[in-house]
């Protein structure tokens, strides 16, 4: 769908895309949306943000099932295997429920997806996802089988379907960019904590930082070199 300029406000409104974000980040969202033709009102396409070492990044975020729609609309997606888990060179696999069953998470899913060739042949395009790179958030704490699995069906449409699917992730990889993020502003809290010249400026800079129980020890560390340094003087 073509976006005009009460669409991205309501949009923005809605959480759909950053407020905030540049014109031309916006202009190239909506002419994906366009060409594409999804819908971001159906969210079936987002857009987010993240912060890097290089500064701000934004990423257009596509669902699978949009994935899956756009690989169909070509006419060659020849079908999708099921997600093997733990994969081993001799090609012995783990399923899901043998995985539950033993009480163990998955290290990695892998999955095959066929694209119709010329004379009805099908060529294979297999991706295999290692669930380190990705998990973090809630739902990969709880669904980390459902969540690999579409990682994995992800990367192997993009390896089919690249014309379709280049520039765009699905949503089950924005963990990767939203841990990036955590670890930017942690990273910047730590220089915070170090900074701290003095006890009672450690003790404010404690009150007023979110989640400050998660940086306890470094707090405490800076806070006995401060002491320490004082006696000294």
């Amino acid at each position: 769908m073509e976006l005009q300029p009460t669409h991205l406000k309501e949009l923005e409104a809605a959480g759909i895309i950053p407020q905030g974000t540049p014109a031309a980040q916006l202009f190239i969202f909506s002419k994906i949306c366009n060409d594409k033709r999804l819908s971001p009102f159906a969210k079936q396409i987002h857009l987010t943000r993240y912060n890097t070492r290089e500064g701000m990044k934004y990423s257009i975020i596509v669902g699978i099932d949009g994935y899956r729609s756009l690989a169909a609309r070509t006419g060659l997606h020849a079908g999708t295997d099921d997600a093997k888990f733990d994969v081993m060179p001799d090609g012995s696999f783990k399923t899901a429920a043998e995985l539950i069953a033993a009480g163990k998470k998955p290290i990695s899913a892998s999955v095959t997806v066929y694209k119709l060739l010329s004379q009805g042949a099908r060529a294979a395009f297999s991706h295999t996802a290692v669930l380190s790179e990705f998990q973090g958030q809630q739902k990969w704490q709880s669904m980390p089988f459902q969540m690999l699995a579409k990682v994995a069906e992800a990367f192997a449409l993009r390896k089919a379907f690249p014309d379709e699917l280049a520039g765009l992730s699905i949503t089950e990889e924005e963990a990767a960019y939203t841990d990036t993020q955590q670890e930017q502003a942690d990273s910047e809290i730590l220089q915070l904590i170090a900074d701290c010249t003095s006890v009672d400026d450690l003790a404010k800079l404690y009150k007023r930082t979110k989640n400050a129980v998660k940086f306890t020890e470094q707090f405490t560390a800076r806070k006995m070199e401060l002491s320490q340094s004082n006696i000294s003087q």
